[in-house]
């Protein structure tokens, strides 16, 4: 790591040598950024002054300070010639704030303590990025450039949300995230407790709903998922823990807002409270692929329960709103529950739609009474019925689903999956869901809430602000791909929420990534995604031409593999006679790298598509059999998997080959892949080969010799209501 700090020190200085100035990549961007004369040399002898009530905003300073300097800066009674002055005074907005460095010191004023902690942030970007690391610098002295900065957000609703249902994350983790976003100036931390796979906050009224609601896997009242074992796990959080990531978040300006995600998405509850769902035996099937996942709308019980959730979920968010979720409802047990039907009469409900808006009155009801204001997701807004105007709105599902709440006059949060949602895939090579589309970082900064949504500029009032969503599906592994997923995009939604449009340009903030900012993530511990080159083959010349995400970015590449931080580094362009061997990769300090690509306009694997046919002992949809006979097709189990299925792909005649992967998953997705199986081999003399075990539901190999066949023999249960097959990709 000390090498790491001294490279990244050494690439600071360039920097300002080649003409850039300590305020140069700062993100996201300040409203106004005004040169000055000079520089200011901070040394020993710089003192800190902090008006009455910075007592934290003083200390979180100190603190980064001691990272870089030799020296401590002591606490001053009165601000002094060339230290730092934290001033309150009137006549900013509540998070605006002005600083400025001269010959004379840095002052950074505004009039709450949000705007001090913002500039705070400006501040710590203006010094070398070792300032976020844990190993000091121990420099003795550091220029800061001259500059008056006047800063202010666009809007006052700058989120992040994350799942924890799906895939838990520690304490540990959720107060990184925190840090994390305090740094790039988000305000608001959705924290998503419940949901189908695992109900994740304790309430001591009800404590089964922890003791059994927060796991999964054999033998718990839910089954496995997302391809995580059989084996027990999961876990929640006490309410000492909740207090104590709430009072951090507060100390960083952070809102915490709490979501129980109701009457669908319920199966951790109703696992745990089987009378809460209708009492009926009619099959479904979620949109997420849960079963007995919906409450009862006419069971008054079910009201009383959520009640003495949401008090005790009441006593320990101060904030203004609680989420309550109201998405993806199932609506099949309601309109077969003769209580549900019989309410419908007795209150002239018109269908299933309104029972979901009287479920959602009883919770605002609830919530109101608690003395706070509701939120859930667009579908609450579907049908006509009118909630409180307090009532705040997240946009999800579409620009349309959008425009209809601010059309209707609820204040509403921009989280539209085609732009906000970073759990989808970056590119096609990677890991992600595809659902929404691919959302790579241009994608997520060309997010401009007021021209999607708006037809007036009257309008863009009602939109608060802007929220990235992490859903957690998919991200128990590979390890720390919440980072991977969250990094850079969340810098890119930073800026859309806090910088003005005029100031928005993504050629400039990749700029100030490249230039600064990847490093100042990197000392901050954060496995971000790193960007892979461009690669084309050109015929004519024989060369590959390798383009780097950014001129200042480390390729290096490997010939029949990938590469490694060995791997010689890449120039430029390669000639070469076997262009589809090359692989690239772009490296970033010690073990960051992107993903492996070769050239994108020629085929890097030769197929071949041998005649086969494929069966199985059991059932697939129909037509999947033909369907997995050609490679890229797919097919889906009718049913749960079981000890001893097997999937047969048979050749019409021996195929020679150097290489087969067999796979599985959905293809939006990944999910739904067969968790435990290996696969077999025949070849033409008739002997069977064991290949090996999929894992995370693939495997490539090398056949010994010609195959004739090639069986997946299943061993145990997959962990969805069906697997998704695919067809054979086999290389010539």
């Amino acid at each position: 790591m000390k090498k790491t700090i001294t490279i990244l020190l050494a690439l600071t200085v360039a920097a300002s040598l080649l003409g850039a100035r300590t305020y140069s990549s700062i993100v996201p961007r300040p409203l106004s950024i005004e040169p000055g004369e000079g520089q200011l040399l901070l040394q020993r002898g710089a003192a800190l002054y902090a008006s009455p009530g910075l007592d934290f905003e003083a200390a979180y300073l100190r603190d980064r300070l001691a990272v870089v300097f030799a020296f401590d800066i002591p606490v001053a009674d009165t601000p002094s010639e060339g230290g730092i002055s934290l001033i309150l005074t009137e006549g900013y907005g509540p998070e605006a704030y002005s600083l400025s460095v001269d010959t004379e010191g840095v002052r950074i004023e505004a009039s709450a303590s949000a705007g001090i902690f913002y500039g705070v942030q400006t501040l710590l970007q203006m010094l070398p990025p070792a300032v976020y690391g844990e190993t000091s610098l121990e420099l003795t002295r550091y220029a800061l450039d001259a500059v008056t900065v006047d800063d202010s957000p666009r809007y006052g609703y700058r989120g992040t949300m994350l799942d924890v249902s799906r895939t838990f994350f520690d304490t540990e983790h959720v107060l990184r995230l925190i840090d994390w976003m305090a740094a790039h100036k988000l305000n608001r931390f959705h924290w998503h407790l419940a949901d189908d796979n695992g109900w994740r906050i304790e309430i001591r009224k009800y404590p089964e709903l922890t003791e059994k609601g927060a796991w999964r896997g054999d033998g718990e009242v839910s089954p496995a998922a997302y391809g995580q074992g059989h084996g027990r796990y999961g876990g929640y959080y006490t309410q000492k823990e909740i207090r104590q990531v709430v009072e951090y978040a507060a100390e960083r300006h952070i809102e915490i807002i709490p979501e129980i995600d109701l009457p669908g998405h319920s199966r951790s509850l109703v696992g745990v409270f089987p009378d809460m769902a209708c009492p009926v035996d009619v099959p479904y099937i979620s949109a997420n692929g849960e079963t007995d996942n919906v409450l009862c709308v006419a069971r008054e019980e079910n009201y009383r329960i959520l009640r003495d959730i949401f008090k005790e979920i009441a006593s320990l968010f101060p904030s203004e709103y609680i989420h309550i979720g109201g998405d993806e409802v199932d609506h099949t047990p309601w309109n077969n529950c003769p209580h549900c039907q019989a309410l419908a009469r007795e209150k002239g409900l018109d269908g299933a739609q309104e029972l979901h808006s009287y479920f959602v009155y009883r919770l605002e009801e609830i919530i109101h009474g608690l003395g706070r204001k509701m939120a859930g997701w667009d579908e609450i807004v579907i049908s006509d019925a009118r909630y409180d105007t307090s009532s705040m709105v997240y946009a999800w599902r579409s620009v349309e689903s959008g425009r209809m709440s601010v059309d209707k006059g609820y204040r509403t949060v921009v989280q539209i999956g085609e732009y906000c949602y970073l759990d989808m895939k970056q590119s096609r090579a990677e890991r992600g869901h595809s659902w929404a589309g691919i959302v790579p970082l241009s994608k997520t900064y060309s997010l401009e809430p007021d021209e999607i949504l708006t037809g007036a500029p009257a309008d863009s009032a009602l939109i608060v602000g802007v929220q990235a969503g992490l859903w957690a599906e998919l991200m128990a592994w590979p390890p720390r791909l919440m980072e991977y997923q969250l990094f850079p995009r969340l810098c890119a939604l930073a800026e859309v929420g806090w910088s003005s449009r005029d100031n928005r340009d993504f050629a400039d903030f990749e700029r100030r990534l490249y230039e600064g900012h990847l490093s100042r993530l990197y000392m901050s511990g954060i496995a971000f995604r790193v960007a892979p080159p461009e690669v084309v083959y050109d015929s004519l010349s024989g060369s590959l031409r390798v383009r780097p995400p950014h001129p200042s970015a480390v390729v290096r590449y490997a010939v029949d593999g990938t590469p490694t931080a060995s791997s010689p580094v890449c120039r430029g362009e390669i000639v070469t006679d076997a262009p589809e061997r090359m692989r690239f990769a772009t490296f970033f300090g010690d073990g960051l790298s992107s993903i492996a690509v070769g050239a994108s306009n020629i085929d890097l694997c030769h197929y071949i598509d041998p005649e086969m046919t494929v069966g199985s002992n059991f059932p697939l949809l129909e037509g999947n059999l033909e369907s997995l006979a050609r490679r890229g097709g797919t097919g889906y189990s009718d049913r749960v998997l079981r000890e001893g299925d097997v999937l047969t792909y048979t050749m019409a005649s021996p195929v020679e080959c150097s290489r087969i992967t067999v796979s599985s998953g959905a293809p939006s997705s990944g999910m739904f892949y067969v968790t435990d199986a290996y696969v077999e081999y025949t070849v033409e003399d008739g002997s069977v080969v064991r290949a090996g075990e999929l894992y995370h539901g693939e495997l490539s190999f090398t056949p010994s010799a010609p195959v004739t066949q090639v069986r997946i023999v299943v061993t145990d249960s997959n962990d969805g209501y069906t697997a998704v097959f695919h067809g054979l990709k086999i290389e010539k």
